[in-house]
């Protein structure tokens, strides 16, 4: 161990990562409420969207001050969501386990150590906004992807993670280009109705220029299955309940809100949005995505000299 980490015990360090993860957390929530309302993030500070009073600054300490406050305004009384309570636990959680890995990674090199954990936490923190943000109004913001994909390639290319300059700067390009000619423009083409956003293929152009092709690939299959999992889910839950006719887009309601005539069979599909999916995949595969990979190479191998001996 350096000098430096030989004074800090170790679990004050991920003390102190969990507080700095949930500190912006608090502000991933500025950004999520506020972005879909074109509000700036710095101004005006933190207030109730139903009062507009202030939120003090003992009325604003990350996770604690929902509970203390039981989830309502001290003004008026007005419920917060839970989401506040979940995104600033989430990222606390994901600032520790990043900042093991790191211990891990460069237990003797503090300055290593330091960026890889800010690299990596800055790009979950990017994930679980554009997540939330995806989930709350069908939108990626390039506001957040965009510079994103540059940071990536720039963290690669200095040393900070281990792709190089190459790698990164490729698979985002094929990325982007590959989701955009298979399932966007070419979906368009060959059925006459829009596909995936193109957010989607922005979000996996991110992934591309910090986790290079493995990486990608992976966030992309198991971002998938997880969709297909989730969206029979909700298709069974409607037949369950006897929604099968009741319409699911917008677009499928008169001018008076009354449901039109189906034209096809979008009604029987369930409307999840792709990109917290694939937001999910890339994370996964930052922290078991290559142990999965390493046995699933395994089983493929001995299943193949199975069948052929």
């Amino acid at each position: 161990m350096s000098e430096v980490l030989t004074f800090i015990p170790q679990w004050q360090i991920l003390i102190f990562s969990g507080l700095f993860g949930a500190a912006w957390g608090s502000f991933a929530n500025v950004v999520i409420a506020r972005w879909p309302l074109e509000m700036s993030v710095v101004r005006p500070g933190s207030h109730c969207f139903s009062c507009q009073a202030k939120v003090r600054p003992w009325d604003n300490i990350p996770v604690l001050s929902y509970f203390i406050l039981r989830g309502k305004c001290r003004h008026c009384g007005a419920s917060f969501s839970l989401r506040y309570v979940f995104v600033e636990l989430l990222l606390a959680l994901f600032s520790v386990a990043v900042m093991q890995r790191a211990l891990a990674l460069y237990p003797d090199a503090p300055g290593w150590l330091l960026g890889t954990w800010l690299i990596w936490f800055a790009f979950i923190w990017a994930l679980v906004v554009v997540a939330m943000i995806d989930l709350a109004c069908w939108l990626i913001p390039d506001s957040i992807v965009l510079p994103g994909i540059a940071v990536g390639v720039a963290a690669n290319a200095l040393g900070l993670l281990p792709l190089g300059w190459l790698e990164p700067v490729v698979a985002a390009g094929i990325a982007y280009a590959g989701l955009r000619l298979l399932f966007i423009d070419g979906y368009q083409l060959l059925t006459g109705k829009p596909g995936m956003g193109l957010g989607d293929a922005k979000l996996l152009a991110l992934f591309g220029a910090f986790l290079g092709y493995e990486g990608t690939l992976f966030a992309l299959f198991a971002g998938a299955f997880q969709g297909l999992v989730v969206g029979l889910g909700m298709v069974l839950f409607r037949r369950r309940k006897g929604l099968d006719n009741e319409p699911v887009f917008e677009e499928d309601l008169g001018e008076d809100g009354a449901p039109t005539e189906p034209t096809d069979d979008r009604l029987r599909k369930a409307k999840v949005p792709f990109g917290p999916f694939l937001a999910a995949g890339a994370i996964e595969y930052l922290f078991v995505g290559e142990a999965l990979i390493a046995h699933y190479t395994k089983w493929v191998f001995y299943l193949t000299l199975r069948w052929f001996s």
